[in-house]
């Protein structure tokens, strides 16, 4: 495996330069650039992810057609010593009794009439080319097995590597989606500091005008003040303010089940939380957005969820927690099965 380290140091030099496009791009890209390069790399994400599983599942079969066959060369190997004992003992008798007359002379006076003598020498002879031919077929049999178990483990090497190479791809993929991501919130942090700069100017202003202005030009200016300074998202205290003009947004996403639930059934609405919900958690301190639809964009298929209940997973990195309905349209079979993906979401 050593011998691919210039292979990783090349694809390493293709994601660094990818990271780098990213980063030096424009802090005021459009949210639609963001969403194309986004749908690109989650579909390199995906397309890897899949190649794994499949190398992965290959590796597991050949493994199993491997273990199979050396169970056999055991089973073979284990007769053999047997097998080849009694072959060498009745070749041996046979010959002593061909090279030896009193052997055949007892074996003749043993017999009732030359037909009796006849048979029982014949059946010797049958008996000695059963051993041999018995050894013979044992023998045979382990070649062809030992040949089968280097052809499947030539094959097994060949899925081995691709899985790895798939592996590779997958965490390349993984990394300049993530990196997209921290920009994206780079900007969205950046838009937010400006926000809140010209709503404080706009404040400022306003009142400078109440001080130094009439009455009536001072009340409509002092009257617009609050709302211009107060939030979109009060409840946001984490400093991520959440979009609600439903423009497409990405970040990880995670996902639980009514057993990994720590109300149970419960949730923060009061909605009953079962296998099959189409809802999803958000953290705590976007608690204001509870009853809103959010879509969600994973893998080239979108669903449309409620918001339902919180949690606090926003310290891990995580913007929308997924119930069962959501993960098995995403094609899921259990909570630990989805993990935690990268979306594209947008509240509406």
């Amino acid at each position: 495996m050593r011998l691919r380290s210039a292979h990783a140091k090349a694809r390493a030099t293709i994601v660094a330069g990818l990271a780098t496009a990213l980063l030096c791009s424009s802090a005021l890209a459009p949210a639609s650039a963001y969403a194309a390069t986004a749908d690109e790399l989650q579909s390199r994400v995906d397309a890897a992810t899949q190649a794994y599983g499949n190398a992965t599942a290959k590796v597991s079969e050949l493994q199993a057609k491997i273990d199979e066959s050396q169970a056999k060369i055991d089973e073979v190997n284990a007769e053999l010593p047997e097998q080849r004992e009694r072959a060498e003992q009745s070749l041996s008798s046979l010959y002593k009794m061909q090279q030896g007359t009193p052997g055949l002379v007892s074996l003749l006076l043993s017999s009732d009439s030359f037909a009796d003598f006849f048979t029982t020498y014949q059946y010797l002879n049958a008996v000695q080319r059963s051993n041999t031919d018995a050894l013979a077929e044992l023998n045979r049999m382990e070649g062809e097995l030992s040949a089968a178990q280097q052809t499947l483990q030539a094959a097994k090497d060949e899925a081995t590597a691709q899985q790895q190479q798939a592996q590779t791809s997958m965490t390349e993929a993984q990394t300049a989606l993530d990196e997209l991501n921290a920009q994206i919130a780079a900007q969205a942090a950046a838009e937010a500091a400006a926000k809140a700069q010209a709503q404080a100017e706009a404040q400022a202003q306003a009142q400078s005008q109440a001080a130094s202005g009439s009455s009536q030009a001072a009340s409509s200016p002092a009257a617009s003040a609050p709302a211009a300074s107060t939030p979109s998202n009060p409840s946001a205290t984490d400093g991520s303010e959440v979009k609600s003009d439903g423009e497409w947004m990405i970040g990880m996403a995670s996902a639980y089940s009514v057993d990994s639930n720590t109300g149970g059934n419960a949730t923060a609405s009061g909605d009953e939380l079962t296998d099959d919900s189409m809802s999803v958690a958000v953290p705590l301190s976007q608690r204001y957005l509870l009853g809103r639809s959010v879509q969600i964009r994973y893998g080239g298929k979108t669903i449309t969820a409620v918001v339902n209940d919180v949690g606090g997973f926003a310290a891990y990195g995580r913007v929308l927690d997924l119930a069962g309905g959501c993960w098995k349209a995403f094609g899921c079979s259990s909570a630990s099965d989805w993990g935690a993906r990268a979306v594209q979401y947008r509240f509406l």
